[in-house]
């Protein structure tokens, strides 16, 4: 019987796979990791790793996409009345936690990016941030034109891309913070571009 997207037990054995897929990559790249081996740390069936993915990278990809949107906190409402000093202040404070998750969990990221990035991934990880680190005047916008909905993809893009190469370059880059004031002045002066 084919599970449903809908079916509690469809999201529970999606769930699984990807805490097991989060499991495996941390300890090994992804072209390492069979199916066999995620099905077995997952409890559940080739048919069912099917049912959800089309292959180890796929499923990779799914698995840091997760692990990036539960650390990536909502905007609060509210902030279009904010200073521009205390969104900057906000914006900074959610860039570090999101740094210093990317930093704490640094292997698994670069296996992801390193052996199952693709466009896909990139594109979820650009919505990710566009969605979620764009200034409240981006936000509040119900019908962007043309122009301001590429200006947002393109600072959540180059964004994604200074995240990816800070946590490339290890001990040798700067700190979360400062890597996070670097990230909102170009968020902020852009923001106000638009």
């Amino acid at each position: 019987m084919q599970q449903k997207p809908n079916d509690p037990r469809f999201h529970r054995s999606r769930s699984t796979l990807i805490e097991a897929m989060i499991q495996l990559v941390r300890e090994q790249p992804v072209v390492s990791i069979s199916i066999t081996q995620v099905v077995e740390v997952a409890g559940v069936t080739r048919p069912t790793f099917y049912q959800h993915f089309a292959d180890v990278p796929s499923a990779a990809r799914a698995a840091a996409l997760h692990q990036l949107s539960e650390a990536y906190p909502h905007i609060e409402s509210g902030l279009e009345r904010a200073s521009v000093e205390e969104v900057r202040t906000m914006l900074e404070k959610r860039t570090v936690s999101v740094l210093r998750h990317l930093h704490t969990d640094k292997t698994f990221y670069l296996n992801v990016f390193d052996s199952a990035g693709n466009i896909d991934l990139f594109e979820g990880l650009v919505g990710i941030v566009s969605e979620r680190m764009m200034r409240p005047g981006f936000q509040r916008k119900t019908h962007p034109n043309e122009d301001e909905r590429d200006l947002k993809l393109l600072l959540a893009g180059g964004l994604t891309w200074l995240s990816i190469n800070w946590l490339r370059k290890g001990d040798k880059a700067s700190s979360a913070e400062a890597m996070a004031r670097r990230i909102v002045k170009f968020a902020l002066k852009i923001g106000d571009m638009a």
